[in-house]
């Protein structure tokens, strides 16, 4: 290659990099996309801006800048004006705004003077999503404008819905109940339980039974030879059960009034739950009780039979008792369990499920459904339990929402974006 050809791909090369520098500082920004912390949206064009920051809307020399200041404030429309891209005083102006939400609501703006700009008569309430009306009335002419700011919306399809497994619900009344925790153990029930005691002392010539062996009414479980008249006697358990402990050997020496064995029928257990102090007035016989025994066990059921007057010293806790039913045999005796008391139950007129809650910036939401968009309400809650979560605010009786695998939604919303403009 010569120097007059090297000189050319020199001359090419700067050229190149002088076009992709220029392409580069004159591209518009796009506006940015939104996530929990703020307001963006996805990758298109941005609105034109005024001097303040907001929304440029134009009808010939005439331009209306709507902007959302909240700084210092609950959010609020402050609207300034111009003609021939010079301020004109806001009183030569009257103005409305309507914003249409989500679910039909319209919430019709009317503006006041106040400084340089007019200012809205009530507060912009979360979430700013909505589609926005502009009517202003100016030199005899009227200009209108139509724009969509959307926060925490998205679109899904049918199928999409469908395979995500998002189930809709809709919000009503529901039973709140206020439950305490707390921890006991599987015992048997000593209603249903006898110890096999021999007449007579003597010698253990037969032992017919083990730990943990069934046992039939009147069974003979030991055969005994009475030291004073040298004869056997046989010893039966006056119950059918399982033995639960067994205190004696072949050949062994008994003396009267001891128990060799304790048998017990398991067809029903008692479980011995430890309430601590501070919920001894709340607990009242009959309250209704869950019990959880882990991994591989099915939750039971019960309520409490019975409460001791006694409180235990050494652990500061009072004995609430629930008796279960046990045809399985799977509460053995021993286990250790949680319970879960149900000391209040109340019902509110709004709830949701609670495996519906998300959160969304700094806020408690679900999702309202409509269709197949959806868009967050921001709900101050009350009581809680497990199942249900009281609504305050942000969501009326019979608006539908997405009960279950709503976090689908707030990921699409995320990854999509949903923007407005202050």
């Amino acid at each position: 290659m010569n120097k007059k050809q090297i000189a050319a791909v020199v001359l090419v090369l700067l050229a190149g990099a002088g076009l992709t520098w220029f392409v580069i500082r004159n591209a518009k920004p796009a506006a940015q996309v939104s996530g929990e912390g703020g307001h963006g949206g996805e990758a298109v064009a941005e609105a034109a801006k005024g001097p303040h920051g907001g929304r440029l809307l134009t009808d010939g020399d005439f331009a209306t800048e709507v902007t959302i200041f909240e700084r210092g404030v609950p959010p609020e429309f402050r609207v300034f004006f111009y003609d021939k891209n010079k301020p004109i005083d806001p009183t030569a102006v009257k103005l409305t705004i309507e914003l249409h939400r989500f679910g039909g609501r319209v919430d019709k703006i009317g503006f006041a003077k106040r400084e340089d700009y007019l200012l809205g008569d009530q507060e912009i309430v979360e979430p700013h999503s909505f589609d926005v009306k502009v009517i202003a009335e100016h030199g005899g002419k009227t200009s209108r404008w139509e724009y969509d700011s959307y926060e925490g919306r998205t679109t899904m399809t049918p199928e999409a819905v469908k395979n995500s497994g998002i189930v809709i619900e809709t919000a009503g009344p529901a039973k709140i109940k206020t439950t305490i925790k707390v921890n006991g153990r599987v015992i048997p029930n000593e209603d249903h339980m006898t110890h096999v005691i021999p007449r007579y002392p003597g010698i253990v010539k037969k032992i017919n039974k083990r730990l943990g062996d069934a046992v039939a009414k009147d069974e003979v479980v030991a055969v005994v030879e009475s030291n004073e008249s040298l004869q056997p006697y046989e010893v039966k358990s006056s119950i059918a059960g399982t033995v639960i402990k067994k205190d004696v050997t072949q050949g062994e020496f008994v003396k009267e009034g001891e128990a060799i064995y304790t048998v017990a029928d398991l067809g029903t257990v008692w479980v011995d739950l430890n309430v601590h102090r501070k919920d001894f007035d709340r607990l009242k016989v009959g309250e209704a009780v869950t019990i959880f025994a882990g991994e591989g066990m099915t939750n039971a059921t019960g309520t409490v039979s019975y409460i001791s007057p006694f409180g235990a010293e050494a652990t500061q806790t009072m004995l609430a008792r629930v008796e279960l039913p046990n045809p399985t045999g799977a509460w053995r005796p021993g286990l250790f369990v949680t319970g879960e008391i149900v000391v209040e139950e109340a019902e509110v007129p709004v709830a949701v499920k609670a495996g519906a809650l998300q959160t969304f910036r700094d806020w408690d939401v679900v999702f309202m459904a409509d269709g197949g968009m959806f868009e967050i309400a921001i709900l101050e809650l009350g009581r809680r339990d497990g199942e249900w979560a009281e609504v305050v605010s942000g969501l009326s009786a019979g608006q539908k929402y997405a009960a279950e695998n709503s976090f689908i939604i707030k990921a699409d919303i995320l990854k999509s974006g949903a923007s407005h403009d202050h």
